[in-house]
């Protein structure tokens, strides 16, 4: 008997040659959640018919399409690759099993997605919304000590259909084996850190706004601003010297690493600026320390402000 619940739901995704044209998904990553939607402006007359005391049909018309929304998945031990380049937008590719695939802040126009999620409805269908040329906006990586990793990314896009056939989905060797607390680890400065939670985001920039005359769908999402990448480190107050990086104003290396083994791990080296850290008694237990930081390129390549360097089994991160 056909589930008829979110058990069935799926997640695929592929790279597009051309922004806006759908191709059928290729990678395929176990599901969290997602608020992908599709929203259609009403546009409505304000003209005066003499007499008429209600909107009538002639006088209201479909707008402007929005798509968009979030997508929570963890972090798989193997192909991830497409969605760090969707993140990021520059890759290179060196090894030969295992791959190491290293990605840095880049041009983001050829990097857009099909998305096509299966929903299942109470029949025992699942219905394909697939979603063409999806540009990921902002994206987070989150460990928390006891849970998986995850990786969360917000994406808006051109258009949404429901007549095309739905991907079989399928998973290889390590795609729906998560990352969790214990093979992650970071430092600050180069010393050992004892962190109890880390994010880390990035805000791509994009201009979601495009929109012309002629068309109901906003035209390729372009990079209109800086990139930016912060988060968060929650620490113990062990002593003075995380609290004085930020008030000292001090730059200093950042690497969190999330490795099941050699052909599995994830290295993102940033370099940071502490933009607050001064512990608050709370009660009886140990005082915590949260850290906000923000990656700052200490050179005059992007890549000096955050690089991850991705290795697995895949030949190509897409």
């Amino acid at each position: 008997m056909a589930l008829k619940s979110g058990m069935a739901a799926q997640l695929g995704v592929k790279a597009e040659s051309t922004w806006g044209t759908f191709e059928a998904p290729t990678r395929f990553y176990p599901l969290i959640s997602e608020s992908l939607t599709e929203e259609i402006d009403r546009i409505e007359s304000e003209g005066i018919v003499t007499g008429v005391r209600t909107l009538r049909s002639a006088q209201w018309a479909a707008g402007n399409v929005d798509v968009g929304g979030d997508i929570q998945t963890e972090l798989f031990q193997q192909g991830t690759g497409a969605l760090l380049k969707a993140c990021f937008g520059a890759v290179s590719t060196t090894g030969a099993g295992p791959y190491s695939h290293t990605f840095t802040p880049g041009d983001l126009t050829d990097d857009h997605l099909s998305v096509q999620v299966g929903k299942p409805d109470v029949a025992g269908t699942v219905q394909p919304f697939s979603f063409a040329g999806m540009k990921v906006t902002e994206w987070e990586l989150s460990v928390d000590s006891g849970g998986l990793v995850t990786l969360s990314t917000s994406v808006v896009g051109k258009s949404l259909v429901t007549s095309e056939s739905l991907a079989t989905a399928s998973f290889g060797a390590g795609s729906a084996t998560p990352f969790t607390f214990k093979h992650a680890s970071a430092t600050v400065a180069g010393g050992a850190a004892n962190v109890k939670k880390l994010s880390l985001k990035g805000s791509n920039g994009l201009d979601t706004d495009r929109r012309f005359i002629g068309s109901e769908y906003r035209a390729e999402p372009l990079e209109a601003e800086l990139r930016e990448y912060s988060g968060t480190l929650d620490l113990e107050f062990e002593s003075l010297t995380q609290m004085n990086r930020y008030r000292n104003a001090t730059e200093v290396a950042l690497v969190v690493t999330i490795t099941a083994g050699a052909s599995a791990s994830l290295t993102i080296t940033t370099n940071v600026r502490f933009d607050g850290a001064t512990p608050e008694v709370d009660g009886r237990g140990v005082v915590q320390l949260s850290a906000p930081f923000k990656c700052i390129g200490p050179t005059t390549t992007d890549a000096s402000a955050i690089t991850a360097v991705l290795v697995n089994s895949d030949s190509t991160p897409t």
